[in-house]
């Protein structure tokens, strides 16, 4: 019995990120990339880390405040963080809380902003990213536009502005 609901946790876990594994492949054009502009360079990893602390320490502040709703909380929390990543990275500023301090913006190949269904993506592909033993964020530090795993699979690049 025990088995088998963390069997139902761990498949419920993975699917939205491999539905968006699906889609994205399936959806997103296969384009050319272009140089980042004089000012601009691609956002490193270690940028890109603290960025990331930065928006999961407020993601974390507001899981911990809606804890205190017993089941509600936990789904709400789930939602919250999706949308707090899909909506910022598609908004008009290209970028969250936590890539504003560091000075970083997410965007296509083309160096346009990207759509809310190319961040859900994004999103939900980063926590593959970080299923596979992190080996999809190491990339970061590879590759030669700085793009992790599921960055590539989404084609799109954090730059970060000089």
């Amino acid at each position: 019995m025990v088995i088998g609901i963390w069997i139902t946790i761990i498949i419920l876990s993975i699917l939205p990120s491999l539905i968006s594994l699906i889609f994205s492949l399936i959806l997103i054009k296969k384009k050319t990339y272009i140089k980042p502009k004089k000012n601009q360079i691609y956002a490193g990893f270690w940028f890109r880390l603290l960025a990331g602390v930065i928006d999961y320490i407020i993601i974390v502040v507001i899981s911990i405040i809606l804890a205190f709703l017993p089941v509600i909380g936990w789904i709400l929390s789930i939602f919250l963080s999706w949308l707090y990543f899909a909506i910022q990275h598609s908004s008009s500023k290209q970028s969250t809380i936590g890539m504003r301090l560091c000075d970083l913006i997410i965007v296509d190949e083309n160096h346009n902003k990207i759509g809310f269904w190319r961040a859900m993506g994004n999103y939900l592909l980063s926590n593959l990213s970080g299923l596979l033993i992190f080996i999809g964020f190491f990339m970061i530090a590879f590759t030669s536009r700085k793009q992790g795993l599921h960055n590539l699979i989404t084609r799109t690049i954090y730059l970060k502005m000089k």
